[in-house]
């Protein structure tokens, strides 16, 4: 779990155009080029017929008339127990906006700077969907997470969540953001590229480079990539690291013991090797941002 914002947002009033669109394959979304609502999602990116830099805006109404499931989810983190879900895959959502052909990573963008990533073979593997519907009820009927998180106007999930992989002592984690406004869409190989440390790069920098993108990431920004809620970003976690890199180690496993004020989550489990790995990482810059 992890803390969130609530939801702020006033209705935009006027006549919307519909976006037109030449997309490179077939489109059945209807994409608006202003929002009108709080629970418009906006879409961004690397996305046919999207202008580079500008947003379309999708209703909630035209999400829910997309293909649909719906799950029993146990395993939700965001939940005490049990809960019916209901939306719309992410892969079908990748279909609808036109894309035919290379690898697309989402990054769900929510209200208080954290970022979830789905490259395209987590969603391969975990099959995450754009939440619609919390136990039969529409996002304004939603309330908090036991954190107090708000869960609208979206969240994604996972019908269930098994690791798919384990590098030393970090297990591959379920991405849960809570508070979607945005989704990004980026070319996947060419901006993981930007990330990614010099092929000749010793094999422990190469495995806190697959560590820092599903874990730092989140709050961390990279170039145009990453989250904002934690106001230091790939280059300053470098200097850090390059700096002092026995407190850089101390404060990923038990960012409190070092900052009374930390709002990091704590990471107990990382053992020597995964912290000398993810130091080393940033040691050699964190890549190229």
């Amino acid at each position: 779990m992890r803390l969130g914002l609530v939801v702020a947002g006033l209705a935009l009033l006027g006549v919307v155009a519909v976006a037109s669109l030449q997309a490179a394959g077939p489109k059945r979304i209807v994409l608006q080029t202003q929002r009108t609502s709080a629970q418009d999602l906006e879409i961004t990116g690397d996305v046919p017929g999207i202008p580079a830099g500008q947003s379309r805006f999708v209703r909630y109404g035209d999400l829910a008339g997309l293909a649909q499931v719906a799950y029993t989810v146990k395993d939700d983190t965001n939940f005490d127990g049990p809960v019916q879900l209901s939306g719309v895959p992410l892969t079908e959502l990748v279909q609808e906006l036109g894309f035919t052909g290379g690898k697309q990573l989402i990054a769900a963008i929510c209200t208080d700077g954290y970022e979830g990533h789905f490259t395209a073979e987590y969603r391969a593997v975990h099959h995450p969907f754009l939440v619609l519907k919390l136990n039969g009820k529409q996002p304004g009927q939603w309330g908090r997470s036991p954190d107090q998180e708000p869960y609208a106007p979206y969240f994604i999930s996972h019908p269930f969540f098994k690791p798919s992989f384990s590098i030393l002592a970090h297990a591959d984690e379920a991405q849960l953001p809570l508070g979607i406004v945005q989704l990004r869409f980026y070319a996947q190989d060419a901006e993981l590229a930007e990330l990614k440390p010099p092929a000749n790069a010793p094999a422990a920098t190469m495995q806190g480079d697959r560590i820092a993108f599903q874990n730092c990431l989140r709050c961390h920004r990279a170039a145009d990539i990453g989250g904002t809620k934690s106001p230091f970003g790939w280059p300053q976690l470098a200097l850090i690291a390059q700096g002092n890199a026995s407190a850089f180690g101390n404060y990923i496993i038990q960012p409190n013991r070092v900052n009374p004020e930390a709002t990091m989550p704590a990471n107990p489990k990382y053992d020597a090797a995964t912290v000398a790995a993810l130091t080393a990482y940033f040691q050699s810059a964190g890549g190229k941002p």
